[in-house]
């Protein structure tokens, strides 16, 4: 039993997903309702999977990238995926999976430095006037929205 949960930064435009337990479909259709929702879709996604394990199945990676096709208006922003130092291959062949599937659709990369993957957010990002201070700080202790597992 595990918690992964969500915090927006208005401001830097940036939202940091992080927590310990599973990534499945039902956590991705939760974060992407939420992030319509509360206006934050443009912004910019920095997904720490360092402390979990991704659960999708080929029908639900389908309906994924199924869902970026259908987002109509809505101009999403970039993701990092942070898998950590050291990341278990199991974790990063998942990763690769859906980052493959997604493919072009979405600015996407994987990292195993978090500070260098908000650098990345921070030059790729739409967040224009961004503070450095915020994407580049840790954000272990912040708990935003939760969903329980």
């Amino acid at each position: 039993m595990g918690a992964l949960g969500w915090t927006i930064y208005r401001p830097e435009q940036l939202v940091v997903i992080s927590g310990v337990g599973i990534f499945d479909i039902s956590f991705a259709t939760a974060f992407r309702e939420a992030m319509r929702a509360e206006g934050a879709a443009g912004f910019c996604k920095l997904f720490d999977f360092s402390r979990l394990d991704i659960k999708l199945s080929d029908q639900d990676l389908q309906s994924m990238v199924a869902s970026t096709r259908l987002a109509g208006p809505i101009k999403s922003g970039p993701i990092a995926l942070y898998l950590g130092k050291t990341p278990p291959p199991l974790l990063v062949d998942m990763a690769i999976l859906l980052k493959d599937r997604i493919g072009y659709r979405r600015r996407i990369r994987l990292f195993t430095d978090e500070f260098v993957a908000r650098q990345w957010l921070l030059y790729e990002g739409p967040a224009l006037n961004a503070s450095h201070e915020a994407l580049l700080t840790s954000t272990t202790d912040t708990v935003g929205a939760l969903v329980r597992r």
